[in-house]
């Protein structure tokens, strides 16, 4: 099962159907399964999912290693990337969510919070206001530009002007 289709979280994670699981305790509650891409979650179930602390190793180098709940990321988690991206924080059905922190191949982090399923931090923060002022004159400048074409359209017609 993949995480990600990209390194950005998608909207959709794509997923492989699991293979088997193989557990090892009388209770089914800890074990291995593997899937028919090849990747291989270690870690608790409940009922047959995923649920609890348990580690998704994929045949491309990406891992989770983290909480689950219903066969998805859920609670503190670490998910590393093959290109040696990792983002370590707080996961909400399979979406990060709240607190978290990106450390690059390089060893520059980036602490920040996801509100609304974007990364906001000190660097983006200033960028992402300037950003939305920009958008927001832009609109009010394409928005007056389009009413007073139809105002003179609407003026000509009634041959008022």
């Amino acid at each position: 099962m993949k995480l990600m289709s990209t390194d950005k979280f998608s909207d959709k994670p794509q997923a492989s159907k699991a293979v088997s699981i193989r557990y090892t305790n009388n209770e089914r509650t800890l074990g291995v399964q593997t899937f028919e891409n090849g990747d291989v979650y270690t870690g608790a179930f409940l009922n047959g999912k995923k649920h609890g602390k348990g580690l998704l190793e994929t045949l491309s180098n990406r891992t989770y290693d983290g909480g689950w709940e219903n066969d998805l990321p859920h609670g503190l988690g670490v998910n590393t990337f093959p290109n040696g991206k990792m983002y370590s924080g707080e996961y909400r059905k399979g979406r990060p969510y709240g607190n978290g922190q990106w450390t690059y191949s390089d060893g520059k982090t980036y602490s920040g919070t996801w509100i609304k399923g974007e990364f906001i931090n000190e660097n983006n923060k200033k960028d992402t206001l300037d950003f939305r002022i920009v958008t927001f004159l832009i609109n009010i400048l394409v928005i007056s530009f389009m009413l007073s074409v139809v105002g003179f359209w609407v003026l000509n017609f009634l041959n008022i002007i």
